[in-house]
């Protein structure tokens, strides 16, 4: 048995153990480093919404929005989380990494919904699905998890259990 009492000798085992140690330290400073960015990230974010919209504009928020995807992009995206914000003329979702800003105006807001699954994708949650008018005139849509749905479509002037079909005044 070896020095460890575990039937394991890392006698003669040098790199193995020597390459071990460093990959786990590459790990964790990759993690690191992830962590100093995403912070770096969030307050960019932080401050672009306080630039653009003073808090008297700024009619619902959600800082841990995910963000299921757009129908015009297709399947094949990667969920994203972010800040969802709905202000008198737009929703807005500002994308933690990668740095990606969504821009909804309220105007061309044709249809909002609850489903529990977007885009093959699902948490079993309703989530918020906008459908919307392009600047091109076509339609596309987007769907987000947030944590107050209910505040949202509130907000929107949505009752619970309906589907917005009015355009936003």
């Amino acid at each position: 048995m070896g020095a460890s009492g575990a039937g394991i000798s890392w006698a003669g085992k040098p790199l193995l153990l020597g390459g071990g140690i460093i990959l786990l330290l590459a790990v964790v400073g990759g993690l690191i480093l992830f962590l100093v960015v995403l912070r770096k990230r969030k307050k960019e974010i932080e401050t672009a919404i306080y630039r653009r919209y003073p808090n008297d504009t700024i009619l619902f928020r959600d800082d841990g929005a995910n963000l299921f995807g757009m129908a015009s992009l297709g399947r094949g995206q990667v969920r994203g989380n972010g800040t969802l914000i709905l202000t008198d003329n737009e929703l807005v979702f500002l994308m933690l990494v990668p740095e990606r800003e969504i821009i909804i105006p309220r105007s061309s807001i044709i249809s909002v919904e609850t489903p529990k699954s977007f885009l093959g994708k699902t948490r079993f949650t309703p989530l918020l699905k906008v459908d919307f008018s392009t600047p091109q005139g076509k339609t596309d849509s987007a769907a987000w998890a947030v944590r107050d749905i209910e505040g949202f479509l509130n907000a929107l002037g949505v009752r619970k259990g309906d589907q917005m079909r009015k355009q936003h005044p």
